[in-house]
């Protein structure tokens, strides 16, 4: 900023104590607007990241991940979806991989086996759910990954740099004979940012009448009154001489243009400009300042002056939502300068403490403390890796992926990079990538007059259909589907075809399912029963980055044939049942436990009745289930998300979205019931219910192995795997240091004072360095890098 510009702004704020704005109530037309907003976002938006432990693996290893959930709309968690979709894909856009994750609580976890057949290269992970099809703007989660196969060269001929400048005017369009500020961005053909140090303008006469530098990534922004009649170019001088040279974009006769200064803490200057010609046509007319994110909306009124062709307003930070705000100038309906911006004021960066505790075996202890809210718990999972890694090259994290990405449309280079270690001028540099990306990731056009048709659901679990086969008992009239893993045991009616479907039904793949034909009089017949689980879900292709040319040089890695050990991989390693998940839960359900008795079985038929009855809990359970929606293809709305009070209920770990399943299930097939009457983030209470292994007391009856069918299901979810390390033949090689993994936690366990442990095995690298993501059930989100010595090294 020149010398005179800046007294030009000192007065200017000088001048804005005696012009103050607020937001303000105004009919007509910004009424519209903002109906528009509220129909456009009425359903939440979700935002996914997904934390992988590496960047960069090596063939024999597997990729650990774990998925968060993010809703926009109300700034927390998303507990609404349970189905969280994985791929994996080359560069050719080949999907390698594919698979169904079942979520808790907003997030899940899960794992890839790298196959021997993937060749060296990048792959990209992409996470989805089903919601997101409902909406035009691609919320979807992309992470590109490397894959290293024996060995990877990256040693590339570079070829021809070319090269992208682009001007482009803050709000969207450049005016004639009034102050301007004109953002631009300079990069190569890989899509990064190249910075430089000398550009200017020059107008018709080759007189330079502007000049410019910009930041790290290419970045920048200048101020300039460009005269009618008169043309301009663009010039960049890079540090090898080279010269990029380009006209001006259109410099319209009329119109307003718009600068927005956001480096004060307490309020946002906005400066409108603009010139005679319109200044006429303008000043009796309707304008309003609409800001707005994610369906919220505030508005000012603009009135332009009839002799003042500047127009300075000031706004206090508070009026501004958290993150990353869109303020769009209205006339009348039309939007006519748009700008984004980011609200400083965000919640402060939760506090981590991180210490070493001691050594025990071949094992080192770590606390990790959260600061102490009443009611907040956390959700982290932790990466290793030993200090040196070249393996973790991640270019974003949850505050950037939840943060930035949903509103804006383009590639960002490094985003994490405006949210790790925050100072003044990271927030500088910030406030020039969003005055460079363009509008925002909405079309006004869309808003106003495609509001999204909901047809796809939240997909919690899988639809179960089947069918009797070979009927000769025309009294049979039901099934009785036994517990899994994730299913509580069920007693289903048929319909008339003798068929049944079951809605919100949690199988793994590859799992046994046993059902048996109930006949009228209760008892168990076996026949022929077809059972199959589907899962609705639409499938959007995938294309990979549109980048090709690979510009910096990086290391060779090459694998030898004794880094890992002799011991042989297991495929998989499989969480064991459900009494060891409620073990490890034990430490906040101690002294909540109702063991349902034969007294229990007797008084309340179903658990719903119990729940009621004897625990006095207010359930608004609709008996057809969930609300249907007939112009929605069948997409269902849960009962929990029209009713806040209900608790939170679990059938077997498993979170309930439609409660009408506790209608059918019977209390005589429970073992025991959890209460917990402040439940997750100060939600209304936690109920879990935990069923017996057989549709009995736990003891099978003579002869009912018999009377089963067994069914395995090809199609379900991934099953949950513990983490796993291969055997490397010496933390000591270089190889490992480079890129090994020491450990990897997708789940935090924190005691009632906000402490977790973390036990990881002792590698004895001098340093480790410890990745920690996470999110809190407050909405709180959690980044941080820390590395530790280790003491016992020697």
């Amino acid at each position: 900023m020149t010398h005179t510009n800046y007294m030009r702004l000192l007065i200017l704020i000088f001048g804005l104590l005696f012009c103050s704005y607020h937001i303000t109530g105004q009919t007509d037309s910004s009424e519209i607007s903002q109906k528009a907003i509220d129909e456009y976002f009425k359903s939440p938006r979700e935002t996914l990241y997904t934390h992988v432990n590496k960047s960069t693996f090596l063939t024999g290893e597997e990729i650990w991940f774990k998925m968060y959930a993010y809703d926009r709309k109300n700034n927390l968690p998303s507990r609404f979806t349970t189905n969280f979709n994985v791929e994996l894909f080359d560069t050719k856009g080949n999907q390698v991989f594919g698979g169904l994750f079942l979520g808790y609580r907003g997030s899940a976890s899960g794992a890839i086996k790298i196959k021997k057949t993937w060749p060296s290269g990048s792959y990209y992970l992409r996470v989805s759910t089903n919601w997101m099809n409902n909406f035009l703007e691609e919320d979807y989660y992309k992470k590109e990954i490397k894959i290293v196969n024996q060995s990877l060269d990256n040693q590339v001929i570079e070829k021809s740099i070319l090269y992208d400048f682009q001007l482009l005017p803050e709000g969207g369009h450049l005016i004639a004979d009034a102050e301007n500020t004109i953002g631009f961005k300079l990069t190569n053909n890989s899509g990064l940012g190249v910075s430089f140090d000398n550009g200017f303008v020059l107008d018709d006469k080759e007189n330079k009448v502007a000049s410019f530098t910009s930041n790290r990534f290419g970045i920048g922004k200048f101020s300039f009154n460009p005269q009618s009649n008169q043309g301009y170019t663009a010039v960049v001088v890079l540090d090898d001489k080279k010269e990029i040279k380009i006209p001006f974009p259109e410099i319209k006769k009329k119109g307003i243009s718009i600068t927005v200064n956001n480096l004060y803490k307490d309020n946002v200057i906005i400066v409108f400009n603009t010139n005679k010609t319109t200044l006429k046509e303008i000043k009796n007319k309707k304008h309003y300042l609409l800001i707005h994110q994610n369906g919220k909306s505030k508005k000012i009124a603009i009135d332009f002056s009839a002799k003042k062709t500047e127009k300075a307003i000031y706004i206090k930070r508070d009026q501004f939502y958290d993150g990353v705000n869109t303020i769009t100038l209205f006339k009348n309906k039309t939007p006519i300068l748009e700008r984004l911006l980011f609200n400083t004021a965000v919640k402060k960066e939760s506090e981590i403490e991180l210490t070493y505790q001691n050594a025990r075996n071949d094992s080192l202890l770590f606390n990790i403390k959260m600061p102490y809210t009443n009611g907040v718990n956390y959700d982290l999972s932790v990466s290793v890796l030993p200090e040196e890694t070249k393996s973790y090259n991640h270019k974003d994290n949850i505050r950037s992926a939840i943060l930035l990405k949903p509103y804006v449309k383009g590639f960002i280079q490094n985003p994490k990079y405006y949210f790790t270690n925050l100072n003044r001028r990271k927030v500088y540099n910030l406030d020039l990538l969003l005055l460079t990306q363009g509008w925002s990731k909405y079309n006004w056009d869309t808003v106003f007059n495609k509001p999204p048709s909901i047809v796809h659901n939240f997909n919690n679990g899988l639809t179960l259909k089947g069918k009797l086969q070979n009927i000769k008992n025309k009294e049979i009239k039901q099934v009785y589907l036994y517990p899994t893993k994730n299913n509580t045991s069920r007693l289903i009616d048929l319909d008339s075809t003798n068929a049944f479907k079951v809605q919100n039904y949690y199988p793994n793949q590859g799992e046994l399912i046993n059902v048996s034909a109930v006949n009228a009089k209760g008892k168990f017949i076996k026949t022929g029963i077809y059972v199959e689980a589907f899962q609705k879900r639409f499938q959007k292709p995938f294309s990979p980055p549109a980048f090709s040319t690979t510009i910096k040089k990086t290391d060779d890695v090459s694998i030898p044939s004794y880094f890992f050990g002799d011991t042989e991989l297991l495929d998989e390693v499989l969480i064991k049942g459900k009494k060891k998940q409620k073990e490890e839960e034990s430490e906040f359900l101690i002294g909540k436990s109702r063991e349902i008795s034969e007294t229990d079985a007797n008084a309340y038929t179903t658990i719903a009745d119990y729940l009621i009855r004897s625990l006095g809990i207010r359930l608004n359970i609709n008996p057809a289930g969930a609300t249907e929606n007939p112009n929605a293809d069948n997409v269902q709305t849960p009962n929990i998300l029209t009713n806040r009070n209900i608790p939170e209920i679990y059938l077997d770990d498993v979170q309930l979205i439609d409660f009408s399943i506790l209608l059918s299930t019977l209390t005589q097939d429970v073992e025991d019931v959890y209460y917990d009457k402040f439940g997750f983030g100060g939600s209304s209470g936690e109920i879990r219910i935990y069923s017996k292994k057989s549709f009995f007391d736990g003891t099978a009856s003579a002869g009912i192995d018999y009377k089963i069918s067994e069914h395995t299901f090809k199609n379900g979810f991934t099953p949950a795997k513990e983490f796993y390390n291969p055997i490397y033949a010496s933390f000591q090689d270089p190889l490992f240091r480079d890129y090994g993994t020491v450990h990897w936690q997708p789940r935090v366990i924190f005691d009632d004072k906000g402490i977790g442990t973390l036990k990881i095995p002792d590698t004895f690298l001098k340093s480790i360095k410890f990745y920690i993501e996470g999110i809190g059930s407050d909405g709180t989100l959690v980044s941080k890098i820390q590395t530790i010595k280790n003491i016992n090294s020697n």
